[in-house]
């Protein structure tokens, strides 16, 4: 606030209290002196305040407080004020922000993915391709063991009903969704003979 806005300021503070009428309208020239420094002070302290600001404080304070107003009131309104108005523009500014497409978050995936197997010394093109493979399976529902869509296959024996192991599909699963089955290794070939004869048995 500048200097010369204080005097109207100190005009609706005595319409509440009487304290201020000395400032508001200074009578003689020693209280016109009083009222001018008065002034200067608290310019001073509400130097950033906008002055209607500082008005709407003065008749929000008066509504709940009986005591005088005083320039730490109006800047700690104000401080308060500026805060919330700096973090709605942050949250909207969030808000705007566009999120990330399906296509553009799948990328962001790869490239994790891709970073974190090469450090492991496999083949990130390869893995990556295989990993899509058994996402894309995973949208339909399985022939075999009737896993629905999103579900992983299973097998029973008996009464028991246990997930492939290494998170794997029936071959079905591939054919039923049109992708070509990766080529197992040695390993993976063993586990799915025992698997296939276990769901045989």
């Amino acid at each position: 606030m500048e200097t010369y806005e204080l005097p109207e300021l100190f005009q609706l503070a005595a319409s509440y209290d009487r304290s201020f009428e000395g400032f508001a309208y200074p009578k003689t020239e020693q209280q016109q002196g009083k009222a001018d420094l008065t002034a200067e002070s608290w310019a001073a302290a509400l130097g950033d305040v906008p002055a209607d600001f500082a008005k709407s404080v003065v008749v929000e304070h008066y509504r709940r407080n009986s005591v005088s107003i005083s320039t730490s009131v109006i800047h700690r309104e104000w401080v308060e004020y500026r805060n919330q108005q700096i973090q709605k523009a942050e949250s909207a500014e969030i808000k705007s922000k566009p999120r990330p497409s399906a296509a553009e978050s799948l990328r962001g995936w790869e490239r994790a993915t891709a970073a974190l197997l090469e450090a492991k010394g496999q083949d990130p093109d390869e893995a990556i391709q295989d990993i899509k493979a058994r996402r894309q399976v995973l949208q339909v529902k399985c022939p075999v063991c009737r896993a629905s869509p999103g579900k992983g296959c299973v097998s029973s024996t008996g009464n028991k009903v246990q997930p492939l192991s290494n998170n794997r599909s029936h071959p079905s699963r591939f054919e039923e969704a049109g992708v070509e089955m990766p080529v197992p290794n040695a390993a993976s070939e063993e586990q799915d003979s025992e698997g296939a004869a276990v769901e045989r048995g």
